[in-house]
């Protein structure tokens, strides 16, 4: 991988990039006519349309998606936010800790706007210490989880964001095909929005009454509908049904009782917030539900899972990722993934992906895994729609 190119498409057979003078394809300059116009950028992405077509036109039984803070961060503009973008929102609060624990400011996550490793010191520095940084009577890291939940807290643009079209092409498949499943590290509820506009189903592991509480047996659920079915005790199923898994909680979770309620509005917002011990959190309830459903649809036979947006630093998600590359012979990773570097440059080979490529290789040739260097927006864009399944 020569990290000077900036590459639009790794896979198998075929990978694409580009620099001010050529394309690339698998490694080797194309030769350009003497009538071309093109840029080589355009040649390049004209290439990678072609792969779409072929490419996701292909059957597979089960479609998994994982969307995290890129998909969130297409929305027009009421964008979610990056690493950055949370950081710059909180610098108040991290100066006060600084100012407060300069052995935590020595660690330099201000250079990187390292927010979970912030974080991460924090409570650590508070269990060693036995000390609670708090400022104006309050504590400093829930002024800081409050402007995560704030930021976090976005309305579904109509015109730009690309969640609805996302749906209606992922979706539209034979109906008895296994339902898609949607997972999603995001809290916000961009895809809720995006399939009430749609006139969608979605299936999210609450009941079908009020208040509508938590159980993971409401995933085994689906929609029929009986009088329409041609045979005696046929289940006709009904279109446009997904389900969604939020591996890392939602803003409208909250806990009740000991119960879990979806809530139109709460103080106390039942999310997993980005520290170490986000990972510890996972096996509680209703987390490790999540995870285990997704460990399950990724070893499923004949499996697509698209990553989009997603930068490969949960390690307990990566790691499921790779069993599935590693154990699932009849398993393709596809990721979305819209890099960059110090300079603004898309397409560029950085960390942490480069690393998390290389280990995959290790284990065996990235034969089932496609990289697709593109924003969530534009990779909906180029996404065909089989319109043999499509269906109003």
């Amino acid at each position: 991988m020569n990290a000077d190119k900036k590459h639009l498409l790794l896979h198998k057979s075929q990978n694409i990039s580009h620099d001010n003078e050529h394309c690339y394809v698998n490694g080797h300059p194309i030769q350009k006519e003497l009538n071309e116009t093109r840029t080589t950028e355009e040649v390049a992405k004209n290439l990678v349309e072609k792969f779409y077509n072929e490419f996701f036109k292909k059957y597979y039984k089960n479609i998994v998606v994982l969307l995290a803070a890129g998909a969130s961060m297409d929305n027009g503009s009421n964008r979610g936010k990056s690493r950055e973008g949370l950081w710059e929102d909180c610098k108040d609060e991290i100066d006060y800790i600084f100012t407060r624990c300069p052995n935590i400011k020595n660690k330099g996550f201000q250079n990187t706007y390292d927010i979970e490793g912030f974080l991460t010191s924090l409570i650590l520095h508070e269990k060693v210490n036995e000390e609670i940084v708090s400022d104006d009577g309050e504590k400093t890291i829930k002024k800081i989880e409050r402007k995560i939940v704030d930021a976090c807290t976005l309305i579904l643009d109509k015109t730009k964001a690309p969640h609805k079209k996302f749906l209606d092409k992922i979706t539209s498949r034979k109906v008895n095909d296994p339902r898609v499943q949607v997972f999603t590290t995001n809290y916000d509820t961009l895809i809720e929005q995006a399939s009430n506009e749609g006139g969608f189903v979605l299936i999210d592991g609450f009941s079908f009454h009020q208040p509508r509480q938590f159980s993971g047996r409401y995933f085994d659920y689906d929609i029929v509908n009986r009088e329409n079915s041609r045979i005696k005790q046929e289940e006709s199923f009904v279109p446009k049904v997904f389900h969604l898994y939020k591996l890392h909680g939602s803003l409208n979770w909250e806990r009740k009782n000991e119960e879990i309620i979806l809530s139109e509005k709460t103080e106390n917002p039942l999310v997993i917030y980005p520290a170490s011990e986000k990972y510890e959190s996972s096996y509680e309830q209703p987390y490790f539900e999540m995870m285990s459903r997704f460990q399950q649809s990724l070893r499923k036979e004949n499996t697509v899972l698209y990553v989009i947006g997603f930068g490969f630093q949960d390690k307990h998600i990566q790691n499921v990722i790779r069993e599935a590359v590693n154990q699932n012979s009849s398993f393709h990773l596809v990721i979305v993934f819209y890099n960059r570097n110090d300079q603004g440059e898309t397409g560029i080979i950085g960390e942490p992906i480069k690393d998390y490529l290389e280990a995959i290789s290790n284990l065996i040739p990235l034969n089932n895994v496609t990289v697709l260097f593109d924003t969530f927006t534009g990779f909906v864009d180029k996404l065909p729609l089989n319109q043999t399944y499509n269906i109003q």
